[in-house]
């Protein structure tokens, strides 16, 4: 997930740079040489690999809250897996539900651990809530800059805790592991 965003973004970096050094944003339309045409083309490529990169860790995060949400499943549970991962779709609610569905999900984890009396280790809580804040921050102009390092540094944290969770309660309710 973190791979698939650090990537995309250093793709469209470097599509930038190329764009600037070619000079092809200041000259297109006057002049576009051969050389430019190759610039720009690596451009766009480059463009176009890094969304998918992007898209792709995006789609992989959402399918880890889809799952998430689905092991813990137990009738106690503040929200189903289709709602945690089809709310965050909505411009500005998302804003709000980020933290029903990342945060939220810590708190119900460690509930249900609790409830089933499972020997497991509790996910940090506080640690979702600074994912989830820095969710935000992260898509506030200028703003961004500062909170986009701590932003994938969290995410690749939580995101394993997360993974570590799920496998963990996946083997459990396969009688794999003992409570």
């Amino acid at each position: 997930m973190v791979g698939g965003q650090v990537g995309g973004i250093a793709l469209l970096a470097a599509a930038a740079v190329i764009l600037v050094m070619s000079g092809i944003l200041t000259d297109y339309v006057v002049n576009l040489s051969y050389a430019g045409t190759w610039a720009l083309a690596t451009c766009v490529l480059l463009i176009l690999l890094g969304c998918a990169a992007i898209l792709y860790g995006a789609s992989v995060w959402y399918l880890l809250i889809y799952r998430a949400w689905a092991v813990i499943q137990d009738g106690n549970a503040s929200t189903t897996p289709e709602k945690a991962v089809g709310l965050l779709f909505i411009p500005f609610y998302n804003f709000y539900w980020i933290f029903r569905a990342w945060h939220g999900f810590a708190q119900d984890y460690n509930r249900y651990i609790d409830r089933h009396a499972v020997n497991e280790p509790k996910l940090g809580e506080s640690l979702f809530l600074a994912f989830c804040i820095l969710f935000i921050c992260s898509m506030v102009p200028f703003l961004n800059y500062l909170a986009g390092l701590p932003f994938l540094a969290i995410l690749g944290i939580t995101s394993n805790q997360t993974i570590d969770a799920v496998n963990s309660l996946l083997a459990l309710q396969a009688g794999t592991m003992n409570k």
